[in-house]
């Protein structure tokens, strides 16, 4: 993946220098300069955005590092939401030395500090011949390349997760229904649902997630060259109106989410996170069978935050952070993650793991078909992540009319994507 700063070619310019330059950048560290033993007390700090029994899981995961690692003290600082993490990391990053030594982000977010030089490359550490990472190759392709970007390895991987279809499995075999695995016949079945048992077939949890991986799956990468008038926008966008018209696809809307309408049997299926599964367990509580599948096209978008270390930190902080982040993703560990969390394990040998197979987990069972398909995130650019945002409200917009003029409504768009790449 590459890294773009959308600006004037001048300053691009200064700043692929920057970027190239060697042993001058502050996140390079040769393996000269890695301290490879811990010997005297060292502590480092972690912002994350975890709560409830997800906070649960990460402390006691961290107690466990501590114990094995007595001379690393880990403090785990709650930021509460996301939105609160974000806005305190972007508001400190103009005093670097207030940086915690790790944080949970999404790779969005980070633009800035790889632009400014605050983050460490990792790879030189993964590469060490004396503390590097034998597990680092295991981790899913999709969920590494996501912070790899031109040449580093800025991050890894922590609460991962995709989007799959929950279907009412009851249904499916009463009306005698195969899963779909197209988008083609993910509309097909819903149609089927709605004709014979009149309610509403299916619908997708994200409406910015489904334009762009709608795109994905036409040859379209979601970035700052992305034309959202071309033949296949609008296609994307009419796929969604046809069902809303015809009655057999809805929109999340003010209920948030389609677990509620799913476990009310007012829905036949739906496109959600697989993190969801303990929400929809709950909310169906028995009244039917549920089951869960692969999304329907070959491409599917990588959801969740990676972990990140800033360049702030000490030579002995920064082994000790990564002695820590090799603890987290370690197969073992991220079968705990994903049995008490739903959140995706990042490696293959934890996917494949009876342990995890037969955890009593519906997502576990298809995860392994679910992360070969080709999972990716859009490109780690400035103002993309704001134009995906604003594709739902696009989305949103052109689905809350029957008679939306889709096309007028995606040169508007565009007229909007003209202010946010500037």
């Amino acid at each position: 993946m590459k890294f773009k700063k959308l600006t004037s070619l001048a300053l691009s310019a200064v700043l692929m220098t920057g970027l190239m330059t060697g042993c001058g950048s502050k996140n390079n560290t040769s393996s000269e300069e890695i301290v490879t033993e811990i010997t005297e007390p060292v502590e480092i700090s972690f912002w994350h955005a975890m709560s409830g029994d997800l906070e649960k899981t990460l402390e006691n995961l961290t107690d466990k590092f501590m114990e094995a690692n007595p001379n690393i003290t880990v403090n785990l600082q709650n930021q509460s939401t996301y939105n609160d993490l974000q806005q305190k990391m972007t508001a400190t990053l103009a005093s670097p030395k207030d940086l915690p030594t790790l944080t949970q982000a999404y790779p969005h977010w980070m633009i800035n500090a790889m632009q400014d030089e605050l983050l460490v490359d990792l790879k030189p550490y993964i590469e060490n011949e004396t503390i590097g990472s034998e597990n680092y190759n295991d981790i899913l392709e999709g969920f590494r390349t996501s912070s790899e970007i031109d040449g580093k390895i800025y991050g890894m991987p922590f609460n991962k997760s995709t989007e799959v279809i929950w279907y009412n499995k009851t249904l499916f075999d009463e009306l005698g229904l195969e899963v779909p695995k197209t988008f083609e016949e993910f509309a097909q079945v819903a149609k089927t649902i709605t004709e014979k048992k009149g309610i509403v077939g299916a619908g997708f949890d994200s409406l910015n997630n489904f334009y762009t991986t709608y795109l994905k799956n036409k040859g379209v990468d979601f970035n700052s060259e992305t034309d959202v008038t071309s033949a296949e926008s609008v296609e994307a966008a009419n796929y969604y109106l046809d069902g809303i018209k015809e009655g057999y696809f809805r929109i999340a809307g003010t209920d948030m989410y389609l677990s509620g309408p799913f476990a009310n049997e007012t829905l036949g299926m739906y496109v959600g996170s697989n993190a969801g599964e303990s929400f929809v367990k709950q909310g169906v509580d028995g009244k039917f069978e549920v089951g869960v599948a692969p999304y329907p096209a070959e491409s599917v978008m990588q959801q969740g935050t990676d972990l990140y270390m800033f360049s702030s930190a000490t030579a002995e902080q920064r082994t000790a952070a990564f002695e820590y982040l090799k603890f987290l993703t370690s197969t073992e560990n991220q079968i705990t993650w994903g049995v008490e969390t739903g959140y995706i394990p990042a490696t293959h040998a934890a996917i494949s793991s009876d342990e995890y197979k037969n955890s009593g987990s519906l997502v576990s069972s298809i995860l392994e078909e679910a992360t070969s398909k080709n999972l990716f995130i859009n490109d780690v650019a400035q103002g993309v992540d704001s134009a995906y945002n604003e594709s739902r409200v696009v989305m949103e917009d052109i689905l809350a009319d029957k008679n939306s003029d889709v096309k007028s409504k995606l040169e508007a768009y565009r007229n909007t994507l003209m202010g946010i790449y500037e």
